[in-house]
Protein backbone atom coordinates (compact mmCIF):
# COMPACT_ATOMS: atom_id res chain seq x y z
CA UNK A 1 0.00 0.00 0.00
CA UNK A 2 2.79 2.36 0.94
CA UNK A 3 4.72 1.74 -2.26
CA UNK A 4 1.57 2.20 -4.34
CA UNK A 5 0.78 5.58 -2.76
CA UNK A 6 4.36 6.76 -3.10
CA UNK A 7 4.38 5.68 -6.75
CA UNK A 8 1.14 7.58 -7.36
CA UNK A 9 2.62 10.68 -5.75
CA UNK A 10 5.74 10.39 -7.89
CA UNK A 11 3.69 9.87 -11.06
CA UNK A 12 1.50 12.83 -10.14
CA UNK A 13 4.53 15.05 -9.62
CA UNK A 14 5.96 13.93 -12.97
CA UNK A 15 2.65 14.75 -14.71
CA UNK A 16 2.50 18.17 -13.01
CA UNK A 17 6.10 18.86 -14.01
CA UNK A 18 5.39 17.76 -17.58
CA UNK A 19 2.28 19.95 -17.80
CA UNK A 20 4.16 22.89 -16.32
CA UNK A 21 6.91 22.45 -18.87
CA UNK A 22 4.37 22.41 -21.71
CA UNK A 23 2.49 25.42 -20.31
CA UNK A 24 5.70 27.31 -19.62
CA UNK A 25 7.04 26.57 -23.09
CA UNK A 26 3.79 27.59 -24.76
CA UNK A 27 3.46 30.72 -22.64
CA UNK A 28 7.08 31.61 -23.33
CA UNK A 29 6.55 31.14 -27.07
CA UNK A 30 3.39 33.25 -27.16
CA UNK A 31 5.05 35.85 -24.94
CA UNK A 32 8.00 36.05 -27.31
CA UNK A 33 5.56 36.44 -30.20
CA UNK A 34 3.73 39.18 -28.30
CA UNK A 35 7.01 40.95 -27.55
CA UNK A 36 7.98 40.69 -31.20
CA UNK A 37 4.62 42.10 -32.27
CA UNK A 38 4.92 44.83 -29.64
CA UNK A 39 8.33 45.69 -31.05
CA UNK A 40 6.85 45.95 -34.54
CA UNK A 41 3.98 48.06 -33.20
CA UNK A 42 6.51 50.45 -31.72
CA UNK A 43 8.43 50.38 -34.99
CA UNK A 44 5.27 51.22 -36.96
CA UNK A 45 4.42 54.07 -34.60
CA UNK A 46 7.94 55.43 -35.04
CA UNK A 47 7.51 55.27 -38.83
CA UNK A 48 4.16 57.08 -38.58
CA UNK A 49 5.70 59.75 -36.38
CA UNK A 50 8.54 60.10 -38.86
CA UNK A 51 6.03 60.49 -41.70
CA UNK A 52 4.19 63.22 -39.80
CA UNK A 53 7.45 65.05 -39.15
CA UNK A 54 8.40 64.69 -42.83
CA UNK A 55 5.06 66.11 -44.00
CA UNK A 56 5.28 68.89 -41.44
CA UNK A 57 8.80 69.89 -42.53
CA UNK A 58 7.81 69.65 -46.21
CA UNK A 59 4.84 71.98 -45.63
CA UNK A 60 7.13 74.26 -43.65
CA UNK A 61 9.40 74.71 -46.69
CA UNK A 62 6.39 76.04 -48.64
CA UNK A 63 5.34 78.29 -45.77
CA UNK A 64 8.85 79.72 -45.49
CA UNK A 65 8.99 80.42 -49.22
CA UNK A 66 5.58 82.10 -49.15
CA UNK A 67 6.77 84.26 -46.27
CA UNK A 68 9.93 85.06 -48.21
CA UNK A 69 7.86 86.10 -51.22
CA UNK A 70 5.79 88.43 -49.04
CA UNK A 71 8.51 89.90 -46.82
CA UNK A 72 11.78 89.25 -48.69
CA UNK A 73 13.51 88.40 -45.39
CA UNK A 74 16.91 86.76 -46.00
CA UNK A 75 16.71 84.82 -42.70
CA UNK A 76 13.75 82.90 -44.10
CA UNK A 77 16.05 81.36 -46.70
CA UNK A 78 18.12 79.78 -43.89
CA UNK A 79 14.92 78.40 -42.40
CA UNK A 80 14.01 76.93 -45.79
CA UNK A 81 17.32 75.07 -46.10
CA UNK A 82 17.01 73.84 -42.52
CA UNK A 83 13.58 72.33 -43.22
CA UNK A 84 14.83 70.90 -46.50
CA UNK A 85 17.65 69.12 -44.64
CA UNK A 86 15.18 67.77 -42.09
CA UNK A 87 12.92 66.42 -44.87
CA UNK A 88 15.79 64.60 -46.57
CA UNK A 89 17.06 63.20 -43.26
CA UNK A 90 13.59 61.94 -42.36
CA UNK A 91 13.24 60.27 -45.76
CA UNK A 92 16.56 58.50 -45.18
CA UNK A 93 15.40 57.39 -41.73
CA UNK A 94 12.21 56.05 -43.29
CA UNK A 95 14.24 54.06 -45.80
CA UNK A 96 16.30 52.57 -42.97
CA UNK A 97 13.21 51.67 -40.94
CA UNK A 98 11.31 50.11 -43.86
CA UNK A 99 14.18 48.13 -45.34
CA UNK A 100 12.12 44.94 -44.86
CA UNK A 101 9.29 46.30 -47.05
CA UNK A 102 10.21 46.43 -50.78
CA UNK A 103 6.97 48.23 -51.75
CA UNK A 104 7.62 51.11 -49.36
CA UNK A 105 11.27 51.22 -50.40
CA UNK A 106 10.12 51.75 -53.97
CA UNK A 107 7.72 54.50 -52.89
CA UNK A 108 10.40 56.23 -50.83
CA UNK A 109 12.81 56.09 -53.76
CA UNK A 110 10.14 57.76 -55.91
CA UNK A 111 9.48 60.34 -53.17
CA UNK A 112 13.19 61.09 -52.87
CA UNK A 113 13.45 61.63 -56.62
CA UNK A 114 10.42 63.94 -56.64
CA UNK A 115 11.73 65.85 -53.63
CA UNK A 116 15.05 66.52 -55.33
CA UNK A 117 13.20 67.75 -58.41
CA UNK A 118 10.86 69.85 -56.29
CA UNK A 119 13.64 71.42 -54.20
CA UNK A 120 15.76 72.04 -57.28
CA UNK A 121 12.81 73.79 -58.93
CA UNK A 122 12.11 75.89 -55.84
CA UNK A 123 15.72 76.92 -55.40
CA UNK A 124 16.59 77.53 -59.05
CA UNK A 125 13.46 79.47 -59.97
CA UNK A 126 11.95 80.93 -56.80
CA UNK A 127 15.15 81.87 -54.97
CA UNK A 128 17.60 82.66 -57.73
CA UNK A 129 15.40 84.47 -60.26
CA UNK A 130 13.83 87.73 -59.26
CA UNK A 131 10.20 88.22 -60.16
CA UNK A 132 8.62 91.58 -59.89
CA UNK A 133 4.99 90.77 -59.16
CA UNK A 134 3.25 88.52 -56.64
CA UNK A 135 1.18 87.05 -59.49
CA UNK A 136 4.36 85.70 -61.08
CA UNK A 137 5.05 83.63 -57.96
CA UNK A 138 1.46 82.36 -57.83
CA UNK A 139 1.71 81.11 -61.41
CA UNK A 140 4.97 79.33 -60.62
CA UNK A 141 3.37 77.55 -57.63
CA UNK A 142 0.53 76.38 -59.82
CA UNK A 143 2.79 75.16 -62.61
CA UNK A 144 3.31 71.32 -63.06
CA UNK A 145 6.72 71.58 -61.40
CA UNK A 146 5.15 73.37 -58.45
CA UNK A 147 1.70 72.27 -57.39
CA UNK A 148 1.69 68.85 -59.11
CA UNK A 149 5.01 67.76 -57.62
CA UNK A 150 3.92 68.77 -54.14
CA UNK A 151 0.66 66.87 -54.41
CA UNK A 152 2.44 63.83 -55.77
CA UNK A 153 4.90 63.81 -52.88
CA UNK A 154 2.08 64.22 -50.35
CA UNK A 155 0.13 61.43 -52.03
CA UNK A 156 3.08 59.03 -51.86
CA UNK A 157 3.71 59.88 -48.22
CA UNK A 158 0.02 59.34 -47.48
CA UNK A 159 0.18 55.92 -49.19
CA UNK A 160 3.06 54.92 -46.92
CA UNK A 161 1.15 56.22 -43.92
CA UNK A 162 -1.96 54.22 -44.90
CA UNK A 163 0.16 51.08 -45.33
CA UNK A 164 1.78 51.55 -41.93
CA UNK A 165 -1.62 52.09 -40.32
CA UNK A 166 -2.84 48.88 -41.95
CA UNK A 167 0.21 47.00 -40.63
CA UNK A 168 -0.29 48.56 -37.19
CA UNK A 169 -3.89 47.32 -37.03
CA UNK A 170 -2.84 43.81 -38.12
CA UNK A 171 -0.08 43.70 -35.52
CA UNK A 172 -2.38 44.95 -32.77
CA UNK A 173 -4.91 42.29 -33.71
CA UNK A 174 -2.25 39.54 -33.68
CA UNK A 175 -0.92 40.85 -30.38
CA UNK A 176 -4.41 40.57 -28.85
CA UNK A 177 -4.76 37.01 -30.17
CA UNK A 178 -1.38 36.04 -28.69
CA UNK A 179 -2.29 37.64 -25.39
CA UNK A 180 -5.58 35.72 -25.36
CA UNK A 181 -3.74 32.46 -26.05
CA UNK A 182 -1.22 33.23 -23.29
CA UNK A 183 -3.97 33.98 -20.76
CA UNK A 184 -5.89 30.84 -21.79
CA UNK A 185 -2.79 28.66 -21.45
CA UNK A 186 -1.94 30.24 -18.13
CA UNK A 187 -5.46 29.77 -16.79
CA UNK A 188 -5.59 26.17 -18.06
CA UNK A 189 -2.24 25.46 -16.44
CA UNK A 190 -3.41 26.91 -13.13
CA UNK A 191 -6.61 24.81 -13.21
CA UNK A 192 -4.74 21.60 -14.07
CA UNK A 193 -2.07 22.28 -11.47
CA UNK A 194 -4.68 22.95 -8.80
CA UNK A 195 -6.50 19.74 -9.73
CA UNK A 196 -3.36 17.64 -9.47
CA UNK A 197 -2.27 19.42 -6.30
CA UNK A 198 -5.63 18.65 -4.68
CA UNK A 199 -5.32 15.02 -5.75
CA UNK A 200 -1.76 14.85 -4.45
CA UNK A 201 -2.79 16.44 -1.16
CA UNK A 202 -5.54 13.88 -0.74
CA UNK A 203 -3.07 11.05 -1.36
CA UNK A 204 -0.57 12.63 1.02
CA UNK A 205 -3.28 13.00 3.66
CA UNK A 206 -4.14 9.30 3.38
CA UNK A 207 -0.46 8.42 3.60
CA UNK A 208 0.08 10.74 6.58
CA UNK A 209 -2.76 9.05 8.46
CA UNK A 210 -1.17 5.68 7.88
CA UNK A 211 2.23 6.97 8.96
CA UNK A 212 0.80 8.56 12.09
CA UNK A 213 -0.28 5.15 13.23
CA UNK A 214 3.17 3.80 12.44
CA UNK A 215 4.78 6.69 14.32
CA UNK A 216 2.75 5.88 17.41
CA UNK A 217 4.17 2.37 17.36
CA UNK A 218 7.67 3.76 16.78
CA UNK A 219 7.20 6.23 19.63
CA UNK A 220 6.49 3.40 22.01
CA UNK A 221 9.55 1.55 20.73
CA UNK A 222 11.66 4.68 21.15
CA UNK A 223 10.49 5.10 24.72
CA UNK A 224 11.51 1.53 25.47
CA UNK A 225 14.83 2.12 23.73
CA UNK A 226 15.37 5.30 25.73
CA UNK A 227 14.78 3.33 28.91
CA UNK A 228 17.32 0.72 27.87
CA UNK A 229 19.77 3.49 26.89
CA UNK A 230 19.45 5.11 30.31
CA UNK A 231 20.05 1.76 31.98
CA UNK A 232 23.09 1.19 29.77
CA UNK A 233 24.40 4.67 30.53
CA UNK A 234 24.08 4.00 34.27
CA UNK A 235 25.92 0.72 33.80
CA UNK A 236 28.67 2.52 31.88
CA UNK A 237 29.02 5.11 34.62
CA UNK A 238 29.21 2.36 37.23
CA UNK A 239 31.81 0.55 35.13
CA UNK A 240 33.82 3.74 34.73
CA UNK A 241 33.72 4.37 38.47
CA UNK A 242 34.79 0.78 39.04
CA UNK A 243 37.68 1.21 36.57
CA UNK A 244 38.90 4.29 38.44
CA UNK A 245 38.63 2.46 41.74
CA UNK A 246 40.48 -0.61 40.48
CA UNK A 247 43.18 1.49 38.83
CA UNK A 248 43.70 3.39 42.07
CA UNK A 249 43.91 0.13 44.02
CA UNK A 250 46.41 -1.26 41.49
CA UNK A 251 48.59 1.85 41.43
CA UNK A 252 49.42 1.73 45.13
CA UNK A 253 51.05 -1.77 45.20
CA UNK A 254 52.76 -1.18 41.84
CA UNK A 255 54.25 2.09 43.11
CA UNK A 256 55.38 0.25 46.26
CA UNK A 257 57.04 -2.52 44.24
CA UNK A 258 58.66 0.04 41.94
CA UNK A 259 59.89 2.19 44.82
CA UNK A 260 61.31 -0.69 46.89
CA UNK A 261 62.96 -2.20 43.81
CA UNK A 262 64.72 1.08 43.04
CA UNK A 263 65.82 1.44 46.69
CA UNK A 264 67.13 -2.12 46.67
CA UNK A 265 69.06 -1.51 43.48
CA UNK A 266 70.46 1.85 44.62
CA UNK A 267 71.42 0.82 48.19
CA UNK A 268 72.42 -2.80 47.73
CA UNK A 269 73.06 -3.09 44.02
CA UNK A 270 76.76 -3.71 44.54
CA UNK A 271 76.07 -6.61 46.91
CA UNK A 272 73.67 -8.36 44.50
CA UNK A 273 74.82 -10.85 41.96
CA UNK A 274 74.49 -10.00 38.29
CA UNK A 275 71.52 -12.34 37.85
CA UNK A 276 69.76 -10.74 40.83
CA UNK A 277 70.35 -7.24 39.49
CA UNK A 278 68.89 -8.32 36.14
CA UNK A 279 65.77 -9.63 37.86
CA UNK A 280 65.40 -6.39 39.87
CA UNK A 281 65.71 -4.37 36.64
CA UNK A 282 63.04 -6.54 35.07
CA UNK A 283 60.78 -5.88 38.09
CA UNK A 284 61.37 -2.12 37.78
CA UNK A 285 60.73 -2.10 34.03
CA UNK A 286 57.64 -4.27 34.31
CA UNK A 287 56.28 -2.11 37.13
CA UNK A 288 56.74 0.99 34.99
CA UNK A 289 55.06 -0.78 32.07
CA UNK A 290 52.20 -1.85 34.31
CA UNK A 291 51.74 1.76 35.47
CA UNK A 292 51.74 2.92 31.88
CA UNK A 293 49.27 0.16 31.01
CA UNK A 294 46.91 1.33 33.75
CA UNK A 295 47.18 4.90 32.43
CA UNK A 296 46.41 3.66 28.91
CA UNK A 297 43.42 1.68 30.15
CA UNK A 298 42.09 4.75 31.93
CA UNK A 299 42.66 6.75 28.78
CA UNK A 300 40.83 4.10 26.79
CA UNK A 301 37.87 4.32 29.17
CA UNK A 302 37.67 8.05 28.45
CA UNK A 303 37.48 7.59 24.67
CA UNK A 304 33.72 7.88 24.80
CA UNK A 305 34.16 11.46 26.06
CA UNK A 306 36.99 12.71 23.83
CA UNK A 307 38.35 12.42 20.34
CA UNK A 308 41.51 10.32 19.71
CA UNK A 309 44.75 12.34 19.65
CA UNK A 310 46.10 11.65 16.17
CA UNK A 311 49.75 12.20 15.33
CA UNK A 312 52.35 10.87 12.90
CA UNK A 313 53.81 7.63 14.33
CA UNK A 314 57.06 5.91 13.33
CA UNK A 315 55.72 2.36 13.18
CA UNK A 316 59.10 0.63 13.07
CA UNK A 317 60.40 2.41 16.19
CA UNK A 318 57.11 1.78 18.02
CA UNK A 319 57.10 -1.95 17.13
CA UNK A 320 60.73 -2.35 18.24
CA UNK A 321 59.95 -0.63 21.53
CA UNK A 322 56.92 -2.90 22.14
CA UNK A 323 58.98 -6.02 21.30
CA UNK A 324 61.62 -4.93 23.80
CA UNK A 325 58.97 -4.61 26.51
CA UNK A 326 57.37 -7.97 25.66
CA UNK A 327 60.74 -9.79 25.66
CA UNK A 328 61.24 -8.75 29.28
CA UNK A 329 58.24 -10.92 30.19
CA UNK A 330 59.76 -13.95 28.47
CA UNK A 331 63.51 -13.90 29.32
CA UNK A 332 64.00 -17.63 28.71
CA UNK A 333 62.32 -17.72 25.33
CA UNK A 334 64.70 -17.93 22.42
CA UNK A 335 62.87 -16.27 19.53
CA UNK A 336 64.16 -14.87 16.26
CA UNK A 337 62.45 -11.53 15.64
CA UNK A 338 62.84 -9.33 12.56
CA UNK A 339 61.15 -5.99 11.90
CA UNK A 340 60.87 -4.88 8.28
CA UNK A 341 60.57 -1.30 7.10
CA UNK A 342 57.12 0.01 8.00
CA UNK A 343 55.35 3.14 6.74
CA UNK A 344 54.47 6.01 9.03
CA UNK A 345 50.92 6.05 10.38
CA UNK A 346 48.52 8.77 11.52
CA UNK A 347 47.10 7.36 14.76
CA UNK A 348 46.69 7.72 18.52
CA UNK A 349 50.09 6.63 19.86
CA UNK A 350 48.85 5.25 23.19
CA UNK A 351 46.05 3.18 21.70
CA UNK A 352 48.21 1.91 18.85
CA UNK A 353 50.96 0.91 21.27
CA UNK A 354 48.46 -0.99 23.43
CA UNK A 355 47.12 -2.75 20.34
CA UNK A 356 50.61 -3.79 19.21
CA UNK A 357 51.50 -4.87 22.75
CA UNK A 358 48.45 -7.15 22.91
CA UNK A 359 49.16 -8.67 19.48
CA UNK A 360 52.87 -9.26 20.05
CA UNK A 361 52.46 -10.52 23.62
CA UNK A 362 49.84 -13.00 22.39
CA UNK A 363 52.26 -14.15 19.72
CA UNK A 364 54.98 -14.72 22.36
CA UNK A 365 52.53 -16.42 24.69
CA UNK A 366 51.22 -18.96 22.19
CA UNK A 367 54.61 -19.48 20.55
CA UNK A 368 56.03 -20.37 23.98
CA UNK A 369 53.31 -22.99 24.53
CA UNK A 370 53.95 -24.50 21.11
CA UNK A 371 57.72 -24.70 21.72
CA UNK A 372 57.21 -26.38 25.07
Amino acid sequence: MKNKIEKNIVYGLIIILFLNLIMTGSAYYTLQQSLELRKWETHTQEVLLNLEETLSSFRETHSVLRAYILYRDKELIDSYFKNKRIVLEKIQELRNKTVDNPVEQKRLLNIESNLKEKFSYMEDILLIKKYKSFQDYVELYRSPNGFTLSEKIKFLLQEIKDEELRLLNIRKHNSKINMTISVTLLFSGIVLNLSFILLQNWLIYKESQRRLKTEEILEKSNQNLKLYSEQLERSNRDLEAFSYSVSHDLRSPIRGILGFSKILLEDHGAELREDSRRIVNIIIRNSENMGKLIDDLLEYSRLGRREPMFSVVNMKVLVEKVIEEVISYYPDMKAEISVAELPYANADTSLLKQLLFNLISNAFKYSQKRNS
